[in-house]
Order: C-alpha cells, then sequence, then structure tokens
C-alpha cells in the first residue's frame, strides 16, 4: 500500500511540474548602423539548469520575435549572419517580459571569410519605410537605376506610369532631394546601378503634411528615395557616350553628377540626329522599333540643391532644340450607323522645329520649426514653327466620296510664368496649424499661320477651295489665394477647414484673311475664322475634412464647395456676351485597413462635378481641317460622376512577392459628349460653314448613360530555380459611352482585356535579360452596329551577356502579331537589334560598342485605336538596317567606387547556408 501512495505522489508531482506555465519573451532586432529591422535572426535559449534543454525561433519581417519559456535562469543569444553575436543572461519570472531592443553590429572580419550562397530576404522594414537592398540583385554592371527597379519585387509599370507595392509613385528624390524637379525618367536613366546604396520606398507626404504632420484625404502613393553609396565627403560620377553610324549619323549623351551632404549638381547634355540609342539598353526597350523620321536634338540642363540648416533651395534649369519630321498614313473605318461604309485612307508629312527654355526655382525656409515658407518659380519660353501637309482620300462602299489636300503653317511663341508662396504656422497645441498660400499665373502666345486646302467631290471636281493667312493674340492672367486650419481631435484625428479663391481673365484677338487674286494680297477679312473675345471665371471653394488615422485603421470624410462665374464677352464678329454660373458639391469618403503581414485594404468613394471649359462653351469655329469642322456649344451645362475604388496588396517580405487587386467603377451624369453631323452631300451648316460629302460637323453636348467597370491584378514574385523574378499583370475594362450622330442617340460598348508577363533575371552581373509577353483584346459594339474586334501580342526579350573576358553580346528581340478581325487585316513581324561591346582600360570605365537596329527590315508599324465613331489603324515610319559604332566611359572619382556586395547574391531567402573560406 505504501508503495502504490509513493508512486501516485510522485506521478502527481510530474504532472504538476509538466503542466508549470509558460511565458512570453517578445523583443525586436535591428541594424546598429541603420537601426533597419532584421528579419530572419536566429533567437535561442539555454536553460542553465539543464543545457540539454533548448529552445528557439527566428524573427519575423518586422525583425520581432515571440517565444513561449517556462520560468528559470537561461542563457539568452542572438545572432545574425555577417552580425556578431549577442549574449546575456536572462531569469523568466511568472510573467510576460519584453526584452526591448537589441542592435546587431557588422561583423566586417567575418564577412570577408564568407562566400554565401543564397542570400537574406532583399528588403527589411524601417518604421513606416520599406528598405531595398541592391546587393540582393544581379544586374549587369551597366545598369540604371531604372533597370535595378525592375528586378525588385512589387516595381511594375502600368501605361507610363511606375508603380510599387500597388500604388503609383508620385516622386523620386536623390538621397532625399528632388532631382530637375520632379522629372522622375530623367532620375531612372541618370542614376547608375552601381552608387545606389539601397532604395527606400514610404507613403508619399505632401509639403504641408511633412509641416504639420497631418495626413489629408489624398489618394494613397508612394515617394522612393535613391540613396547613393557616398564614401567620403563628395561623391563624383557620371556617364558619357558618343557615337557615330549610318549615313553620317551621330549621338551623345552625357552627364556628370557631385554630390555631398549638403549640396549637389548635375550636368546632362544631349546632341544627335537619329532616334536609335547610342547602345542597347534593358528598359523600355525591345518590343518597339526605332523611329525613322529625321531629327536634330540638342538639349542642356544643370540642377543644383543646397540645404543648410533644414533650409533648401532647389533650381533647375533645361535648355532644348528639337527638329523633327513625321511621316506616317492611318486607314480609318467608320462603325457609327451615319458613317458605316466609310473609309479614309490619309497620309501625314510634317516638320517642327521647337526651342525651349525652362526654369524652376524652390526655395523652402525650415530653420523655425514652428514657421516655414516656400516659394517656388517656374519659367518658361516656346519658340515653335512648324508646316504640315496631309492627303486624304474617302469611299463610301467602294465608291468616291472626297478627297482633301490640306496644308498648314505656322509660327509660334509661348511665355509662361507660374508663382507660388506658402505659409505654414504651427499653433501652440500639438496638431494644430494655419496655412496660408498665394500664387500667380501670366502666360502670352502669339501666332502666325497659313492654310491652303482644296477639296474634291466625288466627281473630281473642287467644291471647296481655301487660301488664308492668320493671326493671333491670347494672353491670360490668374491669381489665386487660400487659407486652411487643422484641428486635432484626440490623439489620433484632426478636422480641417479651408477655403480658396481662384481668378482668371483670357483675351484673344484672331483675325483670318483670304486671298484676293485681284489685289494679289491677303486683304479679305474672313468672319468665320476671325473672333475677339474676353473671357473670365471666379471660383470661391469651400473645403471641410474629417481625418482619423491610427496604425490599423484609418478614415477621411469631407466634402468640396464650390461656386464658379463664367464669363465671356465677344465683341467680333458678333457682339454677345454670357454669364453662367456653377455650383458643385463633392462628397468623398475614404477607408483603409491595415492588416498583418504587410497586407492593406483601401476603400474609395469620391463624387466630382466637372464645369465646362471657356473652349467648349465659346461657339468659336475651328476650320483647320476642313472635313471636320467643330464648335463651342453654350448652353453646356456640368457633369456630375461617382466613383468606387477598392485597392488589396499583400507583400511577403521574406519571399520577395507582392500581390495587388484594383477595381473601380465610375459612372457620369451629363458627361460632355459630341454631337456630330455628316453631310451625305454638299451642304452648308447654319447657313454659314461650307461642309463636303462626307464631311463631319461636331460641337459638345450634354449626354447621360456613361458608366465604366474596371479591374487590375498586379502578382509579382521570385522563381527561385530560375533565379528570375516574375510579374503577371492582368487588367480589365468596360465601358458605355453614349453617341449622338445626325441626332440620333446610341451607345457603344467598349471591351478591353490585357495580360502580360514579364520574366527579370537574377542569376549573375554576366547574364541579364528581362522577357516579357503582352496581349490585348478589344472589342466595340455600337447599337447601331455591328462594332470592331482587335487583338495584338508582343513577346519580346532584352538580354545583357557577358560571354568571354571583357566581351559582352547584347540583343533586343521582338515579335509582333495584330489582328484587326473588321477588316480581315493580319500583320505578324519581328524586330531584331543586336549588339557587340568590349570593356577597356584597365578600370574596365571604358566600353567601346557596335550595334545594328531593326536587320530584318521592317519598313513601318502599325498601331490601333478604337473610338466610339471608328477604328484606325496608323502606320508611321521606322528605322531599318541601321548601324552605330559607340564609345562611353564611366566618370568616378575614385572614392565612391559604388556598391560592394556584402551579403551575397540571390533574392531567395536563407538562413545559415553559407561556406566558410580557408
Amino acid at each position: 500500500m505504501f508503495r502504490i501512495l509513493l508512486s501516485i505522489f510522485f506521478i502527481l508531482i510530474g504532472l504538476s511540474l509538466f503542466a508549470q506555465k509558460s511565458y512570453t519573451l517578445t523583443g525586436k532586432v535591428l541594424d546598429s548602423q541603420e537601426e533597419g529591422s532584421l528579419p530572419g535572426a536566429t533567437i535561442l535559449l539555454i536553460n542553465k539548469s539543464d543545457t540539454i534543454q533548448k529552445t528557439g525561433t527566428i524573427t519575423n519581417e518586422l525583425g520581432s520575435f515571440n517565444i513561449k519559456v517556462k520560468p528559470g535562469e537561461y542563457d539568452f543569444q542572438v545572432s545574425f549572419i555577417g552580425y556578431k553575436d549577442i549574449k546575456k543572461s536572462i531569469t523568466v519570472d511568472k510573467t510576460a517580459l519584453d526584452l526591448g531592443q537589441f542592435k546587431l553590429i557588422e561583423n566586417s572580419e567575418f564577412l570577408q571569410e564568407i562566400n554565401i550562397t543564397e542570400t537574406l530576404p532583399p528588403t527589411k522594414i524601417k518604421g513606416d519605410t520599406t528598405v531595398f537592398n541592391p546587393d540582393a540583385f544581379k544586374v549587369n554592371p551597366d545598369a540604371t537605376a531604372g533597370e535595378l527597379l525592375a528586378k525588385m519585387p512589387g516595381f511594375y509599370e502600368v501605361d507610363g506610369k511606375l508603380v510599387v507595392e500597388g500604388q503609383e509613385v508620385a516622386e523620386i528624390l536623390v538621397d532625399g532631394k528632388k532631382f530637375f524637379g520632379n522629372n522622375m525618367n530623367k532620375a531612372l536613366a541618370t542614376i547608375p546601378n552601381d552608387i545606389i546604396k539601397n532604395i527606400e520606398v514610404y507613403e508619399y507626404k505632401s509639403d504641408e503634411e511633412k509641416f504639420t504632420g497631418l495626413k489629408r484625404n489624398e489618394e494613397d502613393k508612394k515617394t522612393l528615395n535613391i540613396v547613393t553609396s557616398k564614401k567620403s565627403k563628395r561623391l563624383v560620377f557620371g556617364d558619357v557616350a558618343a557615337g557615330f553610324g549610318k549615313d553620317n549619323r551621330y549621338g551623345f549623351d552625357g552627364n556628370i553628377n557631385s554630390f555631398s551632404d549638403n549640396n549637389s549638381i548635375t550636368l546632362t547634355a544631349k546632341s544627335r540626329d537619329v532616334n536609335a540609342p547610342l547602345k542597347l539598353s534593358n528598359r523600355n526597350f525591345g518590343n518597339r522599333s526605332i523611329d525613322g523620321n529625321d531629327i536634330q536634338d540638342d538639349s542642356f540642363g544643370i540642377n543644383y540643391v543646397n540645404s543648410k540648416n533644414k533650409n533648401d533651395i532647389e533650381f533647375s534649369y533645361e535648355y532644348g532644340n528639337q527638329e523633327y519630321e513625321n511621316k506616317s498614313s492611318s486607314v480609318r473605318n467608320y462603325t457609327s450607323d451615319a458613317l458605316l461604309g466609310q473609309i479614309q485612307n490619309s497620309t501625314n508629312h510634317s516638320t517642327n522645329d521647337n526651342n525651349d527654355h525652362r526654369i524652376n526655382l524652390r526655395v523652402s525656409l525650415n530653420s523655425n520649426p514652428k514657421h516655414r515658407l516656400m516659394l517656388n518659380t517656374n519659367i518658361s519660353t516656346t519658340n515653335r514653327e512648324s508646316n504640315s501637309n496631309s492627303i486624304s482620300d474617302t469611299k463610301i462602299n467602294g465608291n468616291p466620296l472626297n478627297s482633301n489636300n490640306n496644308h498648314n503653317s505656322s509660327e509660334n511663341k509661348n511665355y509662361n510664368l507660374y508663382q507660388t508662396v506658402n505659409y505654414s504656422k504651427k499653433l501652440g497645441k500639438q496638431g494644430r496649424s494655419l496655412n496660408l498660400n498665394a500664387g500667380f499665373n501670366y502666360s502670352n502666345n502669339e501666332s502666325d499661320g497659313k492654310q491652303l486646302s482644296e477639296t474634291l467631290n466625288e466627281s473630281n471636281e473642287v467644291s471647296q477651295s481655301i487660301n488664308r493667312i492668320s493671326d493671333s493674340k491670347r494672353k491670360n492672367t490668374g491669381v489665386n489665394a487660400g487659407i486652411s486650419f487643422s484641428e486635432p481631435i484626440g490623439r489620433k484625428g484632426f478636422a480641417s477647414l479651408g477655403y480658396r479663391f481662384k481668378f482668371n481673365e483670357q483675351k484673344s484677338d484672331k483675325y483670318g484673311y483670304n486671298f484676293n487674286e485681284s489685289e494679289n494680297s491677303y486683304s479679305d477679312l474672313d468672319e468665320l475664322t476671325t473672333n475677339n473675345f474676353e473671357n473670365s471665371s471666379i471660383r470661391n471653394a469651400g473645403r471641410f475634412s474629417y481625418n482619423l488615422h491610427g496604425k490599423t485603421h484609418g478614415f477621411s470624410l469631407g466634402a468640396d464647395f464650390e461656386m464658379t462665374t463664367l464669363k465671356n464677352e465677344e465683341s467680333f464678329p458678333n457682339q454677345t456676351d454670357f454669364n453662367k454660373d456653377f455650383f458643385s458639391f463633392k462628397p468623398y469618403v475614404r477607408y483603409s485597413l491595415n492588416l498583418k503581414n504587410q497586407k492593406r485594404i483601401n476603400l474609395n468613394y469620391m463624387s466630382r462635378t466637372t464645369t465646362p471649359n471657356i473652349r467648349d462653351l465659346q461657339e468659336v469655329v475651328d476650320l483647320s481641317n476642313p472635313l471636320y469642322i467643330s464648335t463651342g456649344n453654350s448652353e453646356l451645362e456640368q457633369s456630375n460622376s461617382h466613383t468606387l475604388m477598392a485597392l488589396y496588396s499583400a507583400s511577403n517580405m521574406k519571399k520577395g512577392s507582392h500581390l495587388s487587386i484594383h477595381a473601380m467603377a465610375t459612372s457620369t451624369n451629363n458627361t460632355v459628349g459630341r454631337r456630330t453631323i455628316v453631310a451625305a452631300k454638299d451642304t452648308t451648316i447654319n447657313g454659314l460653314y461650307f461642309l463636303p460629302a462626307g464631311g463631319q460637323f461636331s460641337e459638345p453636348v450634354n449626354l447621360d448613360g456613361q458608366y465604366s467597370i474596371g479591374t487590375s491584378i498586379s502578382y509579382s514574385f521570385p522563381l527561385k530555380k530560375l533565379k528570375s523574378k516574375l510579374n503577371i499583370n492582368t487588367r480589365g475594362r468596360f465601358s458605355h459611352n453614349p453617341t449622338f450622330v445626325n441626332d440620333k442617340k446610341a451607345y457603344t460598348d467598349s471591351w478591353n482585356l490585357n495580360h502580360g508577363m514579364t520574366l527579370s533575371s537574377n542569376i549573375s552581373e554576366k547574364i541579364d535579360f528581362t522577357f516579357t509577353s503582352s496581349s490585348n483584346y478589344q472589342k466595340s459594339n455600337n447599337t447601331s452596329n455591328t462594332g470592331s474586334e482587335y487583338l495584338s501580342q508582343t513577346t519580346s526579350l532584352n538580354m545583357y551577356w557577358n560571354f568571354y573576358k571583357d566581351l559582352v553580346f547584347r540583343t533586343n528581340a521582338s515579335n509582333n502579331y495584330q489582328n484587326n478581325f473588321s477588316t480581315n487585316d493580319v500583320d505578324n513581324f519581328w524586330h531584331l537589334n543586336l549588339g557587340l561591346s568590349t570593356k577597356v582600360f584597365k578600370s574596365k570605365r571604358g566600353e567601346l560598342s557596335f550595334t545594328a537596329y531593326d536587320i530584318l527590315s521592317k519598313d513601318d508599324q502599325r498601331s490601333h485605336l478604337v473610338s466610339d465613331l471608328y477604328t484606325a489603324d496608323y502606320y508611321t515610319n521606322k528605322l531599318n538596317k541601321f548601324y552605330i559604332l559607340t564609345f562611353s566611359y564611366k566618370l568616378r572619382d575614385g572614392k565612391g567606387k559604388g556598391r560592394k556586395h556584402r551579403r551575397g547574391h540571390g533574392m531567395y531567402p536563407s538562413y545559415g547556408n553559407y561556406n566558410m573560406m580557408m
């Protein structure tokens, strides 16, 4: 009996010990230098009373850890590849324990002895900022910032806009400063990959938000900051290239940059007489051929930024002189009922000479933390000369309808000035602020023109002849001022009230003179193209908004109230005037939900009221093309639209993947469409305007029933076995648009489906390729006709291959398939560009390259357009069988030698997989 009781006693003791409660240890692991989180760090605890008992975990994508242990004394250790371990003794009592932050110090000696076969995740979280590590992505040594971004997870381009994590990039900074104002394309093309330390992505904030700390109701966008690897107080870098090619064509392109902590300066210059790049690139190229029209393009630019005591001065100047010609042809098939059966073939030839100067000056005074003053000045001048000639031939059901030969020439001078002043003040309480702003704009335009036109009817007889010159002057002046006040409500919310006044005045004098044969001069005033008018607009706008922003939830609710008065006075050819008042109410609601693991949901509703512009209201006739005459409509009303948007995005920093799903629906009442009259025979519109058979006369009118629905899905992720990144993007859109032809209302339903795929390599610096495939399907039906259907598919390969020592092979190859089902017109063709280069000099900074473009000799390229009334195929002249020899050189100061690979290569996560080098 005693043995049985003893056995039960020890069993109960054992069960009580086994059931002993565990308690949670939490903490976070950071990089000591950059204070960014370190996902994947190893956490190990060893029980001092029994060293066999070990437990551990790794940090999540935020660098945090959470582990449960029983009470006792432990040896605690934090370790991470390339960093010195942290060891300490801890005691766990009967309570949860927050160990705080552990800042690991980099172990430089250890890193020199390690050859890491795989890398840690290519991104890390630093507060609200996602930091991308360029060392995790393998690009060729000549890559630019734009080519580097193509390798990174979550980055892609849609309709020419850079998108990251499902949101549009609103600005690109270099070391936290603007670059050429906000010229994002220039920054991506100018900054070389080898001087980039890291890429930072964070929420875009306006200047007012940065000062007040209060988030506005604007649509969420991103800021991208390129951090350079300055090894000393100043980093100097640049690239220059010069080439000479077939038919004595040449090109020069260069930039030099000097960056320091307090100031930076960039100089750019370009001169060329051919559209071909000096050497092949892997960014935004390869899926199209090169424009074969003649060109002379010269430009120069300077960008200077100075920062001292939190005060910034940014100045940029750009000069451009461009002479170019454009040769093209088109085939237009009309699908609307009144135009059904009409086919128009046209050829166009134009020459242009543009001379531009652009100056931007931005001053920001922030030395006093309670006050901020900002001044922004933009000045631009443009001188332009143009000549164009268009020849068209229109048939209906195969029979001649009309033909036209139209020549226009003009000289245009334009001057623009825009000045803004913004003052902000913090008013004691945290978050309470006052903002005052004012602006002034002025523009002056002067132009002289000449038109020679002859229209023939179906019998090949002259139905209209024009020989006219014109002279016009237009001035525009505007002033605006505004005030806003923000008041915090609670810890996470604030309310804002604002008022804005805007006044704009435009004066226009235009005179047309027809040629008088008897006097052999342009002395007959043409009242149809002569007009003198003054118009003005006065807008008073108020705004109320309430914003609530927490770590998880964000909410914005508000409305804009606007009263707009438009006035127009015409003194010639008719003495008329009109005054119109428009009132608009624009409510909006926004909600955002930040989930765990970098997942986010945004829901938006907005209502917009669009006031007709002065040009649409003025009943001034445009006769620049005798076959397409247009005028304004003073009876236009404002349009109202309602929009719903939803966005879901999810990022996995460990896997390097990103998913975004976007949906939008819009409905518009009183949309400004076009009322079109098609002449069945030669006729006169309103007793004034001659319109040949097949010609069109249009004016803006209000139409109901417009709506559209669209969605897009983008998913990017690494393919570990291929050592590449795959980005898949699918977009679909349906639109329902009203048309009004020959006083008959109809609706055009359009479907557009696009599916794209981009595979970017991450294999080696010696081989760098981008494979893309894009398919587009378009279909439209009009309730009064059969509509149109079109399919296009483009597949392209861009590749850089350092195949032997200093020899590099480059290629851009693409296949284009186009099928216009409406006309049974099928086109399938290839473009192929090849390049061979070699590195020169001991530093390998020089390169001599030979490039051959369009060696398969495709003379033109087709693009397709679908409109409510017609479908059109446009053919543009292309450069083929062109070759160029180019020398390029990288400028480096020898101190900023570029990025060194410190933690291995490749974008695939691994923890502790390394080899020691003896």
